[in-house]
């Protein structure tokens, strides 16, 4: 069967497009490019194709749509009639598919046209047309960018897995699991059951052997019995406790409460007696304790009166020590009175005697410092204007050198001057030169001279052309009649009369006669012709060196202008030259003004080398600055110096000024100070004495004071411990007598009322000993008659059970339920074992899956690898699928695979879409499509349908890209229509396919009006 190509495509109210827009291709192995810009249908061209083959848009299937109301259907243009979009297929054997405005297209016919033969069922076309033919622009219908199990679910059909996972899916699938699952748990239900009933009658054996053993009517007691004996007993113990009243037993009561009822009223009779037993022994220690406090407190209140006693001594003694503290504290005030004030004298007498000195040697140091001052001042002054001389012969020096300076410039300038108008001079002798020769040249002459050289060329060219053609077509003709002449003549004979040419009547042998005349003549060369030629040949040669002489001299004259304006471009740079230099621009210098300038020069450097320089100047003025400073700070020093002394002087007569009886301004010191001091020494000395004898009666009498108040502390802190002890022992007292109390006693704790309570207790507990033992009898005679019961209930039980089951003895049913129990559990072993066997077929089909889907995966890796190493950027990155499959799923793992500098590889477990960039996954998609349409060749139609490819490679890619699709087309008889939205990406791939020979195709889509799409316009310039 032959390989199928894709001829035409009709699109009718489809998206953009309009009514009846039409696409040919060529009806074989080559290229459409489909360029436009955005919005104008490209995409939409694609989405209409794989519609019209699947009746489904893959793109469409992850967008959203609001259930709850009626949405426009997203196919039909807008502004079409409803449901009027139409797309129409044409393939190269005739076939037709139509789908929509009333078409239906049979996906069966669909896929028995594209399928080839000898490939298995296909059971879901679109998987199979979407990862072999469709490269959408979205990146969700890439193949590298979808979902793992998505990828597998596309997969699996091209590469013939499907059916392996069907097998393996019916064989241990969820359902299969389930229905294993269900019916071994049925079986084990019905095993566990009939294990219960089995141990059930067992047990009922075990406790009807066990009653047998139990059974008597010794000592027996029926319920009647019982009801009368515990009535005598509850009347006993309500006698001996008072716990209130007990009703009479009823028949109608069950045994089991009546003893319940009297073992409970035994067990509050028990309680009350232990409760009562109980609150003795506390009231025992209750009343220890109240016995305690009281001789307790009766003892501390003896002490505390012999306390207060004593105490009342202790206060009468610390007043009289308070009082001897008193005057030892006046006595020694006065005594330290009398030495501050001898104190007070001596300093005074001593401040007195050194502000006068001060005042003294202050007096003497300020005339000193006013001397000092004053010499300072005059070297001052002395230093200032000497420096103001130095400063004058510094200004005249630097003038005298700027001087020089600006002579030595307009020296410089003169002579720049002088150079320029001798440049300009010889420029303008220049000018005039050139001038002239382009004068003497006339070119507008040569020009016109050559414009009819040229012309006579042309002319004459045509002339040999014509004369050429004439001299061909001669030549051709002569030919050919010679040739017919000779065939003739090898026809003809004596006899001949007709021309075989025009069938003209001779004479017989005239006709032979002639032709052999022109055999024997030959072919007439035109000599005319050719001379005509060669003299039309010599006139063009003649007018070219004409022409190439006026080239030359037009040259010539080129250069002379290139020459003139070159010069008067100098000659004007000059001029600015000149103005800058200070002269006029058409003034002219020589060399007598720079002479001139030059001699005042020479002239003011004898001056300067006669006068010191300012650097010297300089030197000199920098020491006198520096004498000025040093003087000037020697005088602010001593003027320091000097107010430091007017004020010591001024303080000390400020001192000597409060002292009036010791000193004034007119007399001085006007007292002895020295024997004043003396004196006042005396004073002191008789003062301390005293003071001392006071300070040690102050102590003396603080001490025996201290100890009065430490005795008088210590005897109230006994007295308030015992005060707070018998307080303490008080509560305790009341305590003793509000818990004595509260058991019931009345008045203060007494052992003789607490020794009667304890007999009456004793007696108690005495006599419910018997009584508890009744109760026992009671209890064990009733459980005798009960189990006499119980056996006859168990083998009623056992007589029921076997006359169920319809056999006869207790053998046979056990004999029963232990078959039950062996059936039940073959049945379960049986599904188990079945369960076991499916799921190794199951274990086995998925390695079997494994192994298939590994033999498929491994060339589709490496023609995955070896198309992304031309498409991707990193040529030593590529990515493999791996298959995995899960209990209730599979899917392709993918995994990064590096190459390093040593060769070894190396793989990154990553999605890929976290390591590739959007370029380099757009390469990857390219690759993995080209990849699996070479390795699964399911279908006749090798065709490549690519929506914007390239919209994130550079131009090094797209070249690298359409090699790869050159290839396919030339080697393996692919057609593939690809689309971009860059006119200038359309013109190089057009490029790309002309240089490569690649039957191609452009179809340019221009923009659409209130219609849509219509009129397509194809360039057929552009059709190879």
């Amino acid at each position: 069967m032959t390989d199928l190509y894709l001829r035409g495509v009709e699109f009718s109210n489809f998206r953009i497009y309009g009514d009846s827009y039409a696409f040919e291709f060529p009806a074989g192995p080559g290229v459409t490019l489909i360029t436009g810009g955005n919005g104008l249908g490209k995409t939409s061209f694609f989405d209409g194709i794989e519609w019209a083959l699947t009746n489904d848009v893959g793109r469409f299937k992850d967008i959203p749509t609001d259930g709850r109301r009626r949405n426009i259907d997203p196919l039909t243009r807008i502004g079409a009639p409803e449901k009027s979009h139409r797309v129409s297929l044409q393939f190269s054997d005739g076939t037709v598919i139509d789908r929509g405005a009333g078409f239906e297209a049979s996906e069966a016919e669909i896929i028995k046209l594209l399928k080839r033969p000898e490939w298995a069922e296909i059971s879901n076309l679109h998987g199979y047309l979407s990862i072999t033919h469709f490269f959408g622009q979205a990146s969700a219908q890439r193949f590298s960018l979808k979902k793992p199990t998505d990828q597998w679910e596309a997969l699996k059909g091209p590469a013939g897995v499907d059916r392996i996972n069907t097998l393996r899916e019916r064989m241990s699938g969820m359902g299969v699991k389930r229905a294993f699952t269900r019916a071994i748990e049925d079986r084990g239900a019905k095993l566990e059951q009939a294990t219960l009933d089995l141990t059930s009658w067992n047990e009922l054996l075990s406790e009807r052997d066990r009653a047998r053993q139990l059974a008597s009517s010794e000592n027996a007691v029926p319920p009647s019995e019982l009801r009368t004996e515990a009535d005598k007993v509850a009347s006993q113990v309500i006698g001996l406790t008072n716990l209130g009243s007990w009703p009479q037993s009823s028949p109608n009561e069950s045994p089991e409460a009546v003893l319940d009822a009297l073992s409970s009223l035994y067990r509050s009779a028990k309680e009350r007696a232990a409760a009562d037993s109980d609150a003795i022994d506390s009231l025992t220690t209750l009343l220890n304790a109240f016995e305690s406090a009281r001789s307790e407190s009766s003892t501390l209140g003896s002490q505390v009166e012999v306390t207060d006693a004593r105490l009342a001594l202790l206060r009468e003694d610390l007043k009289q020590a308070d009082a001897k503290l008193l005057e030892a504290a006046e006595a020694l005030r006065t005594g330290e009175l009398e030495i501050s004030h001898v104190q007070n004298r001596l300093v005074t007498i001593g401040r007195v005697a050194i502000s006068a000195k001060q005042q003294d040697d202050a007096l003497v140091r300020q005339a000193a410092l006013q001397a000092e001052h004053t010499a300072a001042e005059a070297a001052q002054a002395e230093a200032a204007k000497r420096c103001e001389e130095l400063q004058k012969q510094h200004a005249a020096a630097v003038a005298q050198r700027a001087d020089r300076r600006a002579l030595a410039d307009q020296v410089t300038s003169a002579r720049k001057r002088s150079q320029i108008s001798a440049s300009l001079a010889r420029v303008g002798a220049e000018i005039g030169r050139v001038t002239q020769l382009i004068a003497d040249r006339n070119s507008p002459g040569i020009r016109e001279r050559r414009a009819t050289w040229v012309d006579q060329a042309e002319k004459a060219a045509a002339r040999v052309a014509s004369l050429n053609d004439d001299l061909r077509l001669h030549d051709e003709r002569s030919r050919s009649i010679n040739e017919a002449v000779a065939a003739i003549a090898h026809r003809l004979s004596h006899d001949d009369t007709a021309c075989p040419v025009c069938t003209t009547a001779f004479p017989p042998g005239r006709l032979f006669e002639l032709v052999q005349a022109q055999l024997a003549v030959g072919a007439t060369p035109a000599q005319t012709i050719a001379n005509a030629l060669a003299e039309a040949r010599n006139e063009i040669e003649t007018l070219h060196r004409q022409i190439a002489g006026a080239d030359r001299e037009l040259a010539d004259v080129g250069q002379l202008d290139s020459s003139l304006a070159a010069y008067l471009a100098e000659e004007n740079d000059l001029r600015q030259q000149l103005v800058e230099a200070g002269g006029a621009a058409d003034g002219k210098y020589g060399e007598g003004g720079v002479v001139e300038l030059e001699q005042a020069l020479v002239r003011l450097d004898e001056a300067l080398a006669q006068t010191a320089t300012p650097e010297a100047i300089a030197v000199l003025l920098s020491a006198a600055e520096a004498s000025v400073k040093a003087e000037a700070a020697k005088r602010s020093s001593t003027q320091k110096l000097l107010a430091r002394a007017a004020d010591e002087g001024q303080t000390a007569r400020s001192v000597l000024l409060q002292h009036p009886d010791l000193w004034s301004v007119e007399r001085g010191i006007l007292v002895d100070l020295a024997a004043e001091q003396e004196v006042a020494e005396e004073r002191a000395r008789d003062a301390g004495e005293r003071v001392t004898t006071a300070r040690s009666g102050l102590a003396t009498a603080q001490a025996n004071r201290d100890a009065l108040q430490a005795a008088e502390a210590r005897e109230i802190g006994a007295i308030s411990a015992a005060n707070a002890r018998l307080a303490a022992l008080a509560r305790e007292m009341q305590e003793a007598r509000g818990r004595w109390t509260e058991n019931g006693q009345t008045g203060d704790p007494d052992p003789n009322r607490l020794a009667s309570y304890r007999q009456v207790t004793v007696d108690r507990i005495s006599a419910l000993k018997p009584i508890e033992e009744a109760i026992y009898r009671l209890t064990v005679g009733y459980r005798k008659w009960l189990q006499d019961e119980q056996l006859r209930k168990l083998e009623a039980d056992i007589e029921g059970r076997v006359q169920a089951t319809q056999v006869e003895t207790e053998q046979e049913y056990q004999a029963h339920l232990t078959q039950r129990v062996e059936q039940a559990a073959n049945d379960l072993k049986l599904a188990q074992a079945a369960k076991d066997k499916v799921d190794d077929v199951g274990t086995r089909m998925q390695e079997l899956a494994k192994e298939y889907a590994g033999g498929v995966l491994v060339p589709l890796n490496a023609t995955i690898r070896r198309f992304a190493r031309a498409l991707m950027t990193w040529s030593d990155t590529a990515v493999t699928y791996k298959a995995e499959h899960h209990a209730t799923r599979s899917e392709l793992r993918p995994n990064i695979v590096r190459s390093e500098l040593d060769g070894s590889t190396s793989q990154v477990d990553m999605n890929p879409s976290l390591y590739f960039s959007e370029g380099q996954l757009s390469a990857l998609s390219v690759a993995a499509l080209l990849a699996a349409s070479t390795t699964f060749g399911w279908s006749r139609w090798r065709g490549l349908l690519l929506d914007d490819p390239l919209q994130h490679n550079d131009v090094i890619h797209a070249s690298a890209f359409m090699d790869l699709l050159r290839q396919m087309v030339l080697g393996l008889g692919y057609q593939v229509i690809l689309s971009t939205h860059d006119s200038a990406e359309a013109e190089f791939l057009s490029r790309k396919c002309r240089s490569a020979g690649i039957p191609h195709r452009v179809h340019e889509l221009v923009p659409s009006g209130a219609s849509g799409l219509v009129n397509p316009y194809v360039d057929s310039s552009r059709v190879a």
